[in-house]
């Protein structure tokens, strides 16, 4: 049974306001008012036992394309929300947890109690799948049995250059002819909707969304990641229709648009070195390469010991077998060997996205310096893929690749690509190969989004927050990002990873409940403090282990967050660019 609290919100007052809509979606209407009821979805069996509070859902049907409303094709967005608990009812905040590729849905069922708490108890938390996400027209490339997946710059505070994988040759040995084969086989999949899973369509999608809750026709949105480009193309796109925006761990929207994602990683090396501090300063007994040169071991020292190493595989390349199935998410390359200098930097890149990963990047790092390479060079058993919610396996391609602009002929043409990204960052080698099949895609987004985001005035100012040490997000991008929108303002969060919420910090909380509560700012230059460091998050975690993640546990207990949970567990999931 809806609580007293749900009741309520749906006596809200309606206050339509009207903004410019290109391609002819310029009616404003809420004729289309979901109908909530008790979940029943198919979740795994795992996500179903990890939900701990009741959950609604409910399904909006919408255009399958936005350029041809004519058109009597559409789909139907799947909707999950969880309930707000205290009155006055403020308004339902739509979370969406970046990617591109990660499930709203799922997100909101796991989680969604959590940013509630976040609110202040006062406003409703709803996830949907965006398009080629979860069950929304899922993008999946049938790949045939020839897949193998399985699922010079000085940087901040460190003089050291780690070394590089020769992109170029990889590129032109074996990556372009990978690439297009990907490119390929997702086409003759997806030939269909490919081209109906833009930004811009899931910001109309949003608009949707609002319109039909049946409140004040305006937008509550906390978008991670990828979800910040969704963000700042919608309030670019209506910037009337703002009334609050969180926009956590922030890419530059141009350089998503573009598909050049030159800036992704250019704060990876400085966000390792932050691990080194932090490994170094919790000793070796939590962190076994702290004494790695003796008692007096600096981080310095170890980014000089990793650089030897790469360097060592640059000039001498060791391959990873056929056989070899990487546990991380690259679903596009085919059998054959590829140079295990870039697998491990990729690992090194993924596994800095949060303190609870901290012990497995310990791992990899000192196997790294010991030279052993058994972990990664060793055929691994063939293990089931755990089932999952989301049927869009490779949505992170077919939402990206469709929204980027580059296109390439042939390898020769992305030369100055390559060179500008190696040039950008020491990690451009581990990621830049994850979107090389974009510049081969055979989908064009029926509506790509080519504005400049610049001089834009929303309704309400955005509130902008990102990490300090984010490997994926640097906080360079946020400070570009927050200066198209007059008003907005950016929190620091001075916590370790990739997404606020993962390093806990009560006064990082504070902020965000007071933005989405009262419409709050943070003063200029604000920076918190996470409560612990991230070793001892773990160890609290150790400790008092009582269930939950770090995100369950680390929020208010009270509407004015008088206290953050302190303990800790490590979250179940990573993306590549959402988590």
């Amino acid at each position: 049974m809806e609580n007293k609290v749900a009741k309520f919100s749906a006596g809200c007052p309606q206050i339509g306001l009207v903004g410019a809509f290109p391609h002819g979606d310029n009616s404003y209407s809420t004729s289309n008012s979901l109908k909530w009821a008790p979940c029943d979805l198919d979740f795994p069996k795992e996500t179903k036992g990890s939900i701990t509070v009741p959950i609604y859902c409910a399904t909006l049907e919408v255009p399958l394309d936005y350029t041809s409303l004519d058109s009597e094709r559409t789909i139907q967005l799947q909707l999950l929300k969880v309930n707000a608990t205290k009155e006055p009812f403020k308004g339902s905040v739509i979370f969406n947890p970046g990617g591109p590729g990660n499930s709203g849905v799922e997100e909101v069922a796991l989680k969604g109690h959590t940013y509630r708490d976040v609110f202040g108890g006062q406003f409703d938390v709803i996830g949907f799948d965006p398009r080629g996400t979860g069950r929304t027209i899922p993008f999946v490339c049938d790949l045939g049995k020839d897949s193998k997946t399985s699922k010079s710059l000085s940087h901040r505070g460190n003089s050291t250059i780690l070394p590089q994988d020769d992109a170029w040759s990889i590129l032109q040995s074996r990556a372009w002819s990978d690439g297009g084969w990907f490119a390929d086989a997702c086409y003759e999949s997806q030939k269909d909707t490919g081209r109906f899973l833009s930004t811009a369509f899931v910001a109309r999608d949003m608009l949707r969304i609002v319109d039909s809750l049946d409140e004040d026709g305006k937008l509550r949105f906390w978008g991670r990641s990828y979800s910040t480009t969704l963000g700042q193309t919608f309030a670019a796109m209506f910037p009337d229709r703002i009334d609050r925006m969180l926009l956590d761990s922030v890419q530059i929207p141009e350089d998503y648009h573009s598909g050049q994602w030159l800036t992704s990683t250019s704060g990876t090396q400085a966000s390792l070195l932050n691990f080194f501090s932090e490994c170094v300063n919790a000793g070796p007994s939590l962190c076994p390469i702290a004494n790695f040169s003796g008692p007096e071991t600096t981080p310095e020292d170890l980014m000089d010991a990793i650089a030897e190493v790469f360097q060592e595989l640059r000039d001498q390349p060791i391959y990873l077998p056929d056989s070899y199935v990487s546990p991380l998410p690259q679903p596009w390359w085919r059998l054959g060997k590829r140079p295990l200098l870039s697998e491990l930097k990729y690992s090194i890149l993924v596994f800095l996205y949060q303190p609870a990963q901290f012990p497995a990047l310990s791992m990899i790092i000192s196997q790294a310096l010991a030279r052993d390479w058994t972990g990664l060079t060793t055929p691994r058993p063939k293990v089931p893929a755990p089932e999952k919610w989301s049927k869009g396996a490779n949505a992170f391609h077919g939402i990206g690749c469709a929204d980027s602009s580059f296109r390439a002929k042939s390898p020769n043409d992305m030369y100055s690509l390559v060179q500008a990204e190696l040039a950008y960052s020491t990690f451009a080698d581990a990621f830049m190969p994850q979107v090389w099949p974009c510049y081969q895609w055979r989908f064009q987004a029926a509506e790509q989004f080519q504005k400049v985001f610049e001089n834009i005035n929303t309704s309400y100012p955005i509130m902008f927050v990102n990490g300090a040490h984010d490997p994926i997000t640097p906080l360079s991008g946020a400070w570009k990002a927050a200066t198209a929108f007059y008003g907005s303002r950016l929190l620091v969060h001075n916590g370790h990873g990739h997404g606020v919420m993962n390093h806990p910090s009560e006064c990082t909380i504070k902020a965000i409940g007071e933005y989405f509560a009262n419409g709050t700012l943070p003063e200029q230059g604000m920076v918190c403090q996470p409560d612990m460091t991230g070793y001892e998050l773990l160890k609290s975690a150790d400790a008092n282990d009582v269930g939950g993640d770090v995100e369950t546990r680390s929020v208010r207990k009270t509407s004015l967050m008088e206290e953050v949970y302190a303990h800790a567990r490590t979250p179940s999931d990573s993306g590549v660019f959402g988590d």
